[in-house]
């Protein structure tokens, strides 16, 4: 009864915009707490909300990121560099945001998805996405002689 309470005022106090309330709820739907069914869908939408603030929160930056590489994942089936479609700049943007924020406890998460995703972009050929061998162009051996 109370952890329904809590969840109906949170839920509350996030749809009248309230940043803090937003990124909780956006946690709970990013770890499925609270009697929420996961939806990264609806933690991306919440935490995207709690970013609309001035002050942002390094636990929305980590959750919004997280979330917007785990929906491309999902949508683009690996291929995460679709030009217009990709997720990779918005979830380093605000992972690079989320770093800014001294007080949050999860900042070697945010490192690890900083230098994880720049690895994976940088390693592979950006014409044909196979694994760029030591190229400092981007491109395989192949798309090079092309």
């Amino acid at each position: 009864n109370s952890e329904k309470e809590h969840l109906h005022y949170i839920t509350l106090a996030a749809n009248n915009g309230n940043y803090k309330a937003c990124s909780v709820l956006g946690a709970y739907f990013m770890t499925g707490e609270c009697g929420l069914i996961k939806s990264l869908i609806l933690a991306k939408h919440y935490c995207e909300k709690s970013l609309e603030d001035e002050d942002v929160n390094g636990l929305s930056a980590y959750i919004f990121s997280s979330a917007l590489l785990q929906l491309g994942h999902d949508r683009y089936e690996g291929i995460m560099e679709i030009p217009g479609h990709s997720p990779i700049p918005k979830a380093l943007f605000w992972a690079r945001k989320g770093l800014e924020d001294d007080s949050f406890p999860l900042r070697d998460n945010l490192t690890f998805i900083l230098s994880a995703t720049e690895n994976e972009v940088k390693s592979h050929c950006a014409n044909c996405r196979k694994e760029a061998e030591g190229s400092s162009f981007k491109r395989c051996v192949r798309c090079l002689g092309a």
